[in-house]
């Protein structure tokens, strides 16, 4: 899973991205075109658990890439996209909008005062308008062309919905429709979670700048993090990160709570596999099929599948080998149609 972080000049946004992957990225470099890259794997209590019984060679988490976008110097900080991040942001499955909300007289906002719901709504706007430059422009070559075929009847929904002031993600499209026009990657299309980046003095109060109640209106995920603190604790050691957060009511650790917002909102799970030479986290979407989540570990056992042998990881656990699993009737064996499910430990069976 690959995630574009973006957000107006001075919002939090590199200190946001050294929080949740532990990178030490300069913050506040303004005019740099190279985006921050970093990697993280996704904390799974279930891969350390199968680990622990097979003891394998090698251990892999599933993983997220985050992209943090470099300012936009050209537009004079007002806007947040530029052709560079453009570019950049087409490739990722997911939006994170980093919200400033806190209050900091050495730091001006940009636009002149700190409003998240005005961000939110200006954000929303630019991407909004990316998209309707792109979609008017293949309409009017479609029409040059006298092409009035399916892609151009979905664009001029599109353009419709955009022009009357929603983004892309609300569009009822149906599964054929939405494959026609993915190429786009159009970005009010991609989910978008909003972070609020809140100063010190707002931890464990009600939000008075009303961007919860704006991310419930509009129904975008919320995740309410403060980037300095948090910076500060991704800092410490395990065990002492787990006692300063305790102390100040931080909650669950912010990576976690991240991940799974992200997971849950792009509709993500995971299935593994376990065994001495590996024990592994797939990353699939939900409702994917036997067959199809072969593919995802390789295309020949995609193409050679011939059964899937399932157990789900609880009953593992609960027999404590595969052996007892067996045993106890816990391993079920399973075709192409199969509907994989959070958690199923598979052994794919397939000819070569």
């Amino acid at each position: 899973m690959k995630v574009g972080i973006i957000g107006f000049a001075r919002s939090g946004k590199t200190t946001i991205f050294n929080a949740l992957t532990g990178a030490k990225a300069e913050v506040g470099a303004f005019g740099s075109r190279d985006a921050n890259l970093a990697v993280i794997k996704v904390p799974d209590e279930r891969i350390d658990a199968l680990s622990a019984v097979y003891k394998p060679k090698k251990t892999t988490y599933a993983e997220v890439q985050f992209v943090d976008i470099a300012p936009n110097e050209s537009a004079g900080e007002t806007k947040v996209l530029d052709s560079a991040a453009l570019t950049v942001l087409k490739n990722v499955e997911a939006l994170v909008h980093v919200v400033r909300a806190f209050e900091n007289e050495d730091v001006l906002h940009p636009l002149g005062s700190v409003d998240p719901v005005r961000d939110c709504k200006r954000l929303e706007e630019e991407l909004q308008l990316t998209d309707l430059i792109v979609i008017e422009r293949r309409i009017e070559r479609l029409e040059k062309e006298n092409r009035k075929d399916t892609e151009y009847h979905i664009l001029c929904r599109a353009r419709d919905h955009i022009e009357s002031g929603k983004s892309l993600r609300s569009l009822p499209l149906s599964a054929q429709e939405a494959k026609e026009i993915a190429g786009y990657c159009f970005l009010s299309q991609k989910p978008l979670i909003l972070l609020g980046n809140y100063g010190e003095e707002s931890i464990g109060k009600p939000d008075p700048a009303g961007l919860a109640d704006y991310a419930a209106e509009t129904g975008q995920p919320l995740i309410e993090f403060c980037g300095a603190m948090e910076l500060e604790v991704a800092q410490l050691s395990e065990e002492e990160r787990a006692a300063f957060r305790e102390e100040l009511g931080l909650g669950e650790e912010s990576r976690v709570r991240f991940l799974q917002t992200a997971y849950d909102m792009l509709g993500l799970m995971s299935f593994l596999t376990a065994g001495d030479p590996e024990v592994r986290a797939w990353t699939i979407p939900k409702g994917t099929k036997a067959v199809d989540a072969a593919g995802t570990i390789h295309s020949d056992i995609q193409r050679g599948f011939i059964r899937a042998e399932v157990v789900p990881y609880d009953a593992f656990m609960a027999a404590g080998s595969m052996a007892k699993a067996k045993e106890a009737g816990h391993v079920r064996l399973e075709g192409k149609e199969y509907v994989m499910q959070d958690g199923d430990i598979v052994l794919f069976r397939f000819n070569v």
